[in-house]
């Protein structure tokens, strides 16, 4: 097998400069060469996971190795302001490790440090409505959280939740970006977040029949980690007539529960590996600028119907929102979509997806503000019906090879990617079930996706998780600045005196 795909892959190694050899993981997997790792240049990280599975129902937190190196890995569990540690583990590469967590009143939340080969973090959980949720998890804690695409009309809801993984309390201020600009409250001014707890806000008490909304956690004192879950749904009222009017639901409107995914850092740029709109399904993007000058960007799809539409600027007011349809931007059923600044304002966005007809369900996902030639995502489990959407957005055609569960089929093993081409791959046709984790390898920056279907429906549950770039795998450009955080002991600074003479 391992000499299988070392030959298959001698075309590859050429452009990426390395060869790879895996085996689909069992007991003792087969390390990958550098094919997949040769630019990760980290040593240990950590990941802040706040699965959010109800009463009742059971998250999965996915701890995958994706170096070409061991990975020792270290679980901390916190709920409650309880903490519990695992016995440290070590994971061959390609391994992963999976932890049970049960729903209950306040959400579970887990910390995972590495060290050695890198490893990424994600959770996914199925609902008892057969919806899937999932995300990935945190890098690192940030002074300021941006959480785009919120909706709070009725029938609708958005819930906040403030992770404080660490010793002592922190303090947020919650604001929020609307259509017309940001809004302040009294009321969620000062926040408090305990040592060890998870804090959840509800976001319709704040901000009432809202049907685009961001949200903006600023840290006042010590370090969080912020996610949302937002519920799409319809008016719970009784259908009538008067004088042949009837007062009923919308059809096409989204239903279903779906993780609002916070980012920290802001960027020129965001991109989106799969997006999707025909008769029963539809997309659209939300876009939160953040600073105090307009924002101006375009957007580009995979098979634009109109190819000037993508030199048409979109304005997105000043610490604002603004929602971005996608029905009928490509020509497509499946697309990729790329929003790019034109006056170097930075931005952040969520994308969305909706089924509605018989079987509902939603999914959000982050746009990736950082393209890269290596990708990862811990979680496809078997069962998932996974499929990889692949988009290269850029000028020159890309090379590819995509493993999932240690596995690289032989037609995965050099895809061909045309600039501005975007695929959609089903594990299915390789003969491939599931298996974590799932790599993407390319000579030139692509963006990744991977989607998962629920055990029961493909129709239903339908989750899409962007592929995590190497560079974001370690958090580094979202390091907290020390002059944000309060909780940080100082003293003045004294300076020798110097005897006179």
């Amino acid at each position: 097998m391992s000499r299988q795909i070392a030959v298959a892959l001698a075309a590859l190694a050429l452009l990426i400069g390395a060869t790879l050899a895996a085996d689909r993981v069992v007991a003792a997997p087969v390390a990958p060469s550098a094919a997949f790792t040769e630019d990760v240049e980290v040593s240990s990280g950590t990941w802040y996971c706040v699965p959010l599975p109800r009463p009742g129902e059971t998250a999965t937190v996915t701890i995958a190795a994706v170096g070409d190196e061991p990975s020792r890995v270290t679980v901390e569990n916190i709920r409650d302001g309880a903490a519990e540690f695992d016995d440290r583990r070590e994971l061959a590469p390609n391994e992963t490790l999976e932890l049970q967590l049960e729903g209950g009143e306040t959400p579970p939340a887990v910390v995972v440090r590495w060290r050695g080969g890198p490893v990424v973090t994600s959770w996914t959980a199925d609902a008892e409505d057969g919806q899937r949720l999932g995300a990935s998890c945190s890098p690192s804690p940030a002074p300021r959280w941006l959480l785009p695409g919120a909706v709070t009309t009725v029938g609708s809801s958005t819930r906040l939740y403030l992770f404080n993984p660490f010793d002592s309390d922190a303090v947020v201020r919650v604001a929020f970006a609307t259509p017309e600009g940001r809004v302040n409250l009294v009321s969620s001014e000062n926040v408090s977040v305990p040592a060890r707890q998870v804090v959840d806000v509800g976001i319709n008490e704040l901000q009432p029949e809202q049907p685009d909304l961001g949200m903006i956690v600023e840290v006042e004192a010590g370090r969080v980690i912020a996610t949302g879950l937002q519920r799409f749904g319809q008016p719970d009222l009784p259908e009538i007539e008067l004088e042949g009017a009837e007062l009923s639901s919308d059809p096409t409107a989204p239903e279903g529960r779906t993780v609002l995914e916070a980012t920290a850092a802001d960027a020129t740029t965001a991109g989106f590996a799969y997006a999707a709109a025909g008769e029963s399904t539809s997309s659209w993007i939300s876009v939160q600028n953040p600073n105090t000058r307009p924002l101006r960007l375009t957007m580009t799809a995979t098979d634009q119907i109109d190819a000037a539409a993508g030199t048409e600027e979109i304005i997105v007011g000043p610490e604002s929102v603004a929602r971005i349809d996608l029905d009928g931007a490509s020509s497509a059923p499946n697309f990729g979509v790329l929003l790019r600044s034109t006056n170097d304002a930075t931005f952040v966005a969520n994308g969305f997806m909706a089924l509605t007809g018989d079987d509902t369900a939603v999914t959000s996902f982050p746009g990736v503000p950082a393209v890269d030639r290596i990708s990862a995502q811990a979680a496809a489990p078997d069962g998932s019906a996974p499929e990889v959407a692949v988009f290269n957005p850029g000028d020159a055609a890309a090379t590819l090879a995509i493993s999932m569960g240690g596995s690289v089929p032989d037609d995965w093993s050099s895809l061909q990617l045309a600039p501005g081409e975007m695929q959609l791959l089903s594990a299915a046709d390789v003969g491939l079930d599931g298996g974590s984790p799932v790599t993407v390898a390319a000579d030139q920056p692509v963006y990744g996706a991977l989607r998962l279907s629920s055990d029961d429906s493909r129709a239903q549950g339908v989750l899409t998780l962007p592929l995590l770039p190497a560079t974001s795998w370690t958090g580094s450009s979202q390091v907290v600045d020390p002059e944000h955080d309060q909780t940080l002991e100082t003293r003045p600074v004294e300076f020798p005196v110097q005897p006179e003479g």
